[in-house]
């Protein structure tokens, strides 16, 4: 039985869900069309299957991007003060542990071509905390290579155009 429901294809994805075992739902996965099925089916089996180290150092390095948005919205708030108010009132003032996954409100799936022998795919998902950009969690083989706001980047860039300031 597949773990991926495919729903429809467009011209730069194949679309579908699959149950995820971290988010505890059906979320959306995107796969890019010349994936083969059974490499996409090898990536959400990764994803289904991330240690307890990987999954508590993502929700560390989700804490710090919301950290740090939540101080830089702060110094706009004259700007975007419905941004900072959201924020105030939709997230305590310090988040511990798994606490962040509830705030990840759309996470979606994205899986590109493989280019090394290992699982290599994205979790994008909105956040209260950086509404223009949301949240880029990319992961390639066993390595979080990056946490933060979408870039557009897949699993596959050079290790160091994953770098953030947070």
């Amino acid at each position: 039985m597949s773990l991926i429901c495919i729903q429809d294809q467009d011209e730069y994805f194949r679309n579908g869900t699959f149950a995820s075992v971290l988010f505890q739902r059906a979320i959306p996965v995107h796969i890019d069309p010349e994936v083969d099925m059974a490499y996409a089916e090898q990536c959400v089996e990764h994803f289904n299957h991330l240690s307890d180290q990987m999954i508590d150092k993502f929700c560390e390095m989700a804490i710090a991007y919301c950290e740090f948005m939540r101080k830089e919205w702060k110094e706009f708030e004259d700007v975007y003060p419905d941004i900072v108010e959201d924020i105030q009132r939709e997230i305590p003032e310090k988040l511990h542990g798994r606490e962040v996954l509830a705030f990840l409100t759309t996470p979606e799936m994205y899986i590109e071509p493989p280019e090394e022998a290992v699982s290599g795919y994205s979790i994008s998902s909105a956040c209260v905390w950086e509404p223009e950009h949301a949240l880029d969690w990319i992961i390639r083989g066993d390595k979080i290579l990056y946490v933060g706001p979408c870039e557009g980047m897949g699993a596959w860039q050079e290790e160091e155009d994953y770098e953030t300031i947070f």
